[in-house]
């Protein structure tokens, strides 16, 4: 077979048409490669309720934030949506507890760095019984997370946080 090419004929044999389309396939795979690399060679910051500790009738709960990446992360700042969260807190929710424990959300508390496979926690209120606690058991709170990467790239993750015992999805656990 002979095609045209810029006004010249060139044969084209099978071997030509299976190198050609190796040489395809190889680009694909590489562009592919190259895609996948960008999307995970980077910090990924994620932010859960943990369980500190956790009786018959109250538990005390950590805000752990998590580096899973393979880089480390630069100034990781957590904002809430304060409708949801207003709608999250229970009756224990004095203007004291408030500054304790949703003071990871203000701007000055920016996380400097976390190395990846690192975590870091603060307290984060409680709940109890009929939600006497600072939280309403189960509520669940959007927040967002925007932090750098090594390389001064910017992330935005948002994510959602629920009050509810890490130990236990459903509530219930062997003693």
């Amino acid at each position: 077979m002979e095609i045209c090419i810029f006004g010249q004929l060139i044969k084209v044999t099978m071997d030509t048409l299976i190198s050609f389309s190796a040489l395809l396939v190889s680009t694909i795979a590489f562009g592919t490669s190259v895609y996948f690399w960008r999307r995970s060679f980077r910090p990924i910051i994620t932010a859960m309720v943990k369980t500190h500790a956790a009786g018959n009738t109250e538990t005390a709960f950590d805000l752990e934030i998590l580096n899973s990446g393979s880089l480390p992360a630069k100034n990781i700042r957590l904002s809430a949506n304060q409708e949801k969260m207003e709608s999250a807190l229970g009756n224990d929710a004095s203007k004291e507890n408030r500054n304790r424990w949703l003071c990871c959300f203000e701007p000055e508390n920016t996380i400097s760095i976390l190395h990846n496979n690192e975590k870091i926690r603060c307290s984060f209120g409680m709940s109890r019984d009929n939600d006497q606690g600072f939280w309403k058991y189960k509520a669940i709170i959007p927040i967002t997370i925007k932090y750098e990467g090594w390389f001064g790239k910017e992330y935005t993750q948002n994510q959602v946080v629920q009050i509810i015992d890490s130990d236990s999805f459903t509530g219930f656990l062997w003693d």
